[in-house]
């Protein structure tokens, strides 16, 4: 009987230490190494050159959209509008690489400064009280700490995958934005030199400025429409690599937990 219970003193004495080290250990080091710069270097710098390219489209887009509502008769004013409504999906895109900088960093602090020290907690807290229900909810949480701190991680890895795919089209997107935004600046100027001093050689030169603007206008519509296809396209790239990827990660990883420890989760009441 003695013997038996001075073994049970004896592993309940190695748990306890090995439960201190580890939430120690966590709070104080593993989770100063998350939270350094130098630890999620690659991720960061990742989301940044995707924010990049995203305000590389965003200006190119409003640059063009401002070139296509300044040429005569407001023919191009519908392509410069959707320009302008679209717009507003890269400010969604660029808040979505913003917040996944912050997480980044933040799921790890939380993660190793209290869910795995609490954890540990209720641990030591099982050892004396033999509540199943500590020993249970201590488990869970660890685990549900961990698998929460690798799921962004994976998500943006998942989000990279997707985006270097199509980074080489985003980036002639922008190529050609610019040489079409070129274009029509390049006519307009072509039209206001064509429009000089037309009364003095109104007769023939009248109708062949009439023909020059109307080709000319039908060519800038043209590229008008091929820059919004393109921007189009870039945006939904863009949505679904920094936006759509990275939710559908998470909610498997919760899915995951769910199945694992039978968590409840309940978006709406």
């Amino acid at each position: 009987m003695i013997k038996d219970l001075k073994v049970e003193y004896s592993k309940r004495t190695i748990i306890l230490i090995i439960l201190i080290i580890i939430g120690l250990l966590s709070r104080f080091l593993v989770s100063k190494i998350v939270t350094d710069p130098s630890f999620n270097a690659a991720t960061i710098e990742s989301l940044e050159e995707k924010k990049i390219t995203v305000l590389k489209l965003a200006s190119t887009m409003a640059a063009s959209s401002t070139a296509l509502s300044l040429l005569p008769g407001d023919v191009a004013m519908p392509i410069a509008n959707q320009m302008v409504e679209l717009n507003k999906y890269f400010i969604v895109v660029i808040s979505a690489i913003i917040l996944e900088k912050i997480l980044v960093s933040v799921v790890g602090y939380v993660t190793f400064s209290y869910v795995i020290p609490l954890a540990c907690i209720l641990g030591i807290a099982y050892l004396y009280v033999k509540v199943d229900g500590l020993r249970n909810l201590a488990i869970k949480l660890a685990i549900f700490g961990i698998v929460i701190f690798a799921a962004i991680p994976v998500s943006i890895k998942m989000s990279d995958l997707i985006y270097s795919s199509y980074q080489a089209s985003l980036e002639q997107t922008v190529e050609i934005a610019n040489e079409n935004k070129e274009f029509i600046e390049e006519k307009k100027e072509e039209f206001a030199d064509e429009d000089k001093n037309w009364m003095d050689r109104i007769g023939d030169y009248f109708s062949n400025l009439t023909s020059k603007i109307g080709l000319g206008m039908s060519e800038i519509l043209k590229k008008g429409e091929d820059i919004l296809n393109k921007y189009i396209d870039a945006i939904a790239i863009l949505i679904i690599s920094t936006c759509v990827i990275p939710i559908i990660v998470i909610l498997f990883f919760v899915w995951i937990i769910k199945i694992l420890f039978g968590f409840e989760i309940r978006f709406f009441k």
